[in-house]
């Protein structure tokens, strides 16, 4: 009965075949990073420090367009502590992701991208009319591409991956320079149309995976760069984190015929 209502519930929630395909999961923290500030909104000074965090993915095969889809989640946790400056930014993504032919040994993926994102910068140093704190609120559709490659050191498999994502368009919220969160709801709520006239980011993930006996350590290097220039307020955010942790396959069906989406 148990695996009946399992059953059930899979062709209700995945896309067509896609019980049968294997997933991809991966969990690593951020254990060595550094962060670069820059926001009008608070303050104009420059902040540099210590920046770390969360990456969590998966990734599997779809039943659409003849097993040719590939979907992904993207969970993402940005954080930079200071004792004058400090910084939050929590992230999800999905995408779909069409897979190539191989190609020489190299696997390429192109597609699409939902992404959001809310956190914010708080100052302590802030005075005079600039406010301690702001928000960052963001939706936006982009495209990524992802490009893997498997080699052999010592007989040992090493699969290399990389991957980039570009927001096109979207919403974010953008007050206007000194405006205070008081004066925000006394009047429309900022929200504003972004593109890359005035919203530019960029995300980098090159990834080293070695699957030993029971586990598969990924190291990986995340370059973010975030950019926004909107009614008279500046920010800049430019990360760079090495991350260290575990991924796996699985499949909730033992047994069938799976398809990784990296083979």
């Amino acid at each position: 009965m148990r695996k009946y209502l399992i059953g059930m519930l899979l062709v209700f929630v995945l896309p067509p075949a896609a019980a049968q395909e294997m997933t991809y999961q991966s969990t690593m923290l951020g254990v060595m990073g550094q962060a670069a500030i820059y926001d009008t909104y608070i303050t104009s000074s420059n902040y540099a420090g210590t920046n770390f965090g969360l990456f969590h993915e998966q990734m599997r095969m779809t039943g659409l367009n003849e097993r040719s889809i590939a979907m992904q989640h993207l969970f993402n946790l940005n954080v930079a502590v200071d004792d004058i400056q400090s910084m939050a930014m929590l992230e999800y993504g999905w995408g779909l992701h069409h897979r190539f032919e191989p190609l020489n040994g190299f696997q390429f993926f192109f597609g699409g991208q939902a992404h959001g994102m809310i956190g914010g910068i708080y100052n302590l140093s802030s005075n005079g009319g600039n406010n301690p704190a702001t928000i960052k609120l963001h939706f936006d559709l982009g495209l990524s591409g992802i490009a893997a490659y498997q080699l052999e050191v010592k007989k040992q498999p090493v699969k290399l991956r990389y991957q980039a994502t570009i927001p096109a368009v979207g919403l974010f919220w953008a007050p206007g320079f000194g405006q205070s969160l008081f004066e925000i709801s006394l009047s429309k709520y900022p929200i504003t149309f972004a593109s890359f006239h005035n919203y530019l980011s960029m995300r980098n993930v090159l990834s080293v995976e070695v699957p030993f006996k029971y586990a598969t350590v990924r190291l990986s290097y995340v370059n973010w760069m975030y950019e926004t220039r909107i009614n008279d307020n500046e920010t800049r955010i430019h990360t760079n984190t090495l991350f260290f942790g575990l991924s796996k396959y699985f499949t909730v069906q033992p047994g069938r015929s799976v398809k990784q989406f990296m083979e």
